[in-house]
């Protein structure tokens, strides 16, 4: 009776493990769609942590390209390909060293952001300068070195650089975005772009960035706005805004530009 009892939850354990494994597919695809649009960028891609810290799936941003290439692959800590069609991902090292170092983070986004690798020339890391920027107070830190990010120590030199943030400019190449979840490192991508923008325009009538008085006020403004009561949801409003449009084929206005 006890054997029966063990193989029943064994078997619902791995139903469970498959459910949100597909649940985290179907993420990883809406997120793709949506920063594939808002970033205008071919080579990007989002990844998420398998259940049970198993291995890596990653959904490149690019389309197919022969039959049914989806680009979404499953690998291992050691970069071996799990599953899936494709090849995985040249920065596979991104995902799996960051993880490795990061237990807090479960998903990240590489990709290409034009205006953040315009102000990572210039040593100007996107901060807390508007209202949806909180996530990046302080500064998003700056890789310094022009590279692909190809071997596990450029990836744990990667993780080392973006130490605690939520986000990192590699100098004249992209970002690195990170959340819990899927949602969080794509919507923390979609306004890290936004706000490059944002900044890149203010800086061209002589703004010179956040002050301290600045930063004082719009966090003692945040407070007072998250004292309120709120329904939780499962997902951020921002994710679900823009996962309906995906769903819908719908297209957006891609920030400012």
């Amino acid at each position: 009776m006890a054997t029966r009892k063990v193989k029943k939850s064994n078997h619902s354990t791995k139903q469970s493990s498959r459910a949100t494994i597909r649940r985290a597919e179907e993420e990883l695809n809406i997120a793709a769609k949506i920063l594939e649009w808002e970033i205008g960028d071919l080579w990007g891609h989002v990844g998420v942590r398998l259940p049970d810290n198993r291995g890596i799936a990653v959904r490149l941003f690019r389309r197919p390209e022969r039959g049914k290439k989806d680009w979404l692959v499953h690998f291992d800590f050691s970069l071996n390909k799990l599953s899936g069609v494709g090849t995985i991902p040249r920065e596979s090292v991104i995902y799996s060293e960051i993880f490795k170092a990061r237990p807090d983070v479960n998903a990240a986004v590489h990709c290409h952001a034009s205006m953040c690798v315009a102000l990572s020339l210039a040593d100007k890391p996107v901060d807390w300068v508007h209202m949806q920027s909180s996530r990046f107070k302080g500064g998003t830190p700056i890789f310094p070195y022009p590279i692909y990010i190809l071997d596990e120590s450029e990836g744990a030199d990667l993780a080392k650089v973006l130490g605690n943030a939520s986000a990192i400019m590699i100098k004249g190449h992209g970002i690195v975005t990170v959340g819990e979840t899927i949602d969080e490192a794509c919507i923390n991508a979609l306004y890290m772009e936004r706000t490059a923008k944002i900044m890149a325009i203010a800086r061209l009538h002589g703004y010179q960035g956040p002050t301290a008085e600045s930063i004082q006020t719009q966090s003692e403004s945040r407070q007072k706005l998250f004292r309120r009561p709120r329904d939780e949801i499962f997902h951020s409003a921002d994710w679900n805004y823009y996962a309906e449009k995906v769903k819908r084929g719908e297209r957006w206005t891609r920030g400012l530009m």
